[in-house]
């Protein structure tokens, strides 16, 4: 798929931007057409760029971003329709392609612990509850307390700024949930569908965001120990981050830190 922009390009004009724009929907449209909207959900992308320009986010990390996943879903979903047309009489229509494809990426999540918060609340964000909560008191504390015994104020600077961001996330102040979580079920209440979508985008962005930068550190401290031969300490480290990699690929987090 060619679009009128190169990766790496920080300087977007807006005509580039449209045309690139104009080119996704079209796409979203044809194979929408072919293989169905619950995959090719035009309606959805357009309600990320427009929460992308609200949110004043990089246009040319989303839009590359969002072709990436396009691109990966479409190689996907051909990926099936050629096996498809290799067997007689399968049976099988396209819309069920897509609706298998969906459900082989909730599948990646269903590992984790699920946390009923609310009936309306988004299956996504009842398993990243569970997944990020479970990380926070299983593998962060245990990262958490090989940094602070490195005895480095730019680790331990780190450190703290991400322990303060799981006390948002996580940590329940008052009631049994944390307070992104009772932020959102605030939002819940208020039963806006568009609303109650964003949130649930807003809940899963900050999550990508803080386990990201969790990797991030974590990565750094187990160069460091490598470096100064405590083999054993890099060893647990490197386990560690075994597990949060593993979080934010099964959710498709990876790439949330661009923006």
């Amino acid at each position: 798929m060619r679009f009128p922009f190169k990766s790496g390009d920080k300087s977007l004009h807006k005509n580039e931007i449209d045309q690139a724009i104009k080119k996704l929907k079209g796409l979203y449209k044809k194979y929408a057409s072919i293989y169905g909207e619950a995959a090719f959900n035009l309606k959805a992308f357009e309600k990320r760029y427009i929460q992308a320009l609200k949110d004043r986010v990089d246009i040319n990390a989303f839009l590359h971003a969002e072709i990436s996943v396009f691109e990966e879903l479409k190689r996907r979903v051909t990926d099936y329709k050629r096996n498809v047309s290799e067997k007689k009489d399968s049976g099988v229509s396209y819309s069920e392609i897509a609706d298998r494809i969906i459900e082989e990426n909730l599948s990646k999540i269903k590992k984790y612990r699920y946390v009923d918060i609310h009936p309306d609340a988004e299956d996504e964000v009842k398993y990243l509850y569970g997944a990020v909560t479970d990380f926070y008191y299983n593998t962060w504390s245990l990262a958490s307390e090989i940094i602070r015994k490195m005895n480095n104020p730019s680790l331990n600077k780190q450190r703290e700024k991400l322990e303060h961001d799981f006390s948002y996330y996580v940590v329940p102040l008052k009631g049994v949930y944390s307070r992104a979580i009772d932020d959102y079920l605030f939002v819940l209440s208020h039963k806006n569908p568009v609303d109650n979508e964003k949130a649930a985008v807003n809940f899963i962005k900050y999550g990508g965001i803080l386990l990201n930068n969790c990797k991030k550190l974590m990565s750094e401290v187990c160069n460091i120990l490598l470096n100064s031969k405590d083999t054993d300490n890099a060893r647990r480290m490197y386990y560690l981050i075994e597990i949060v990699k593993n979080i934010i690929s099964d959710f498709r987090l990876m790439d949330i830190r661009s923006f």
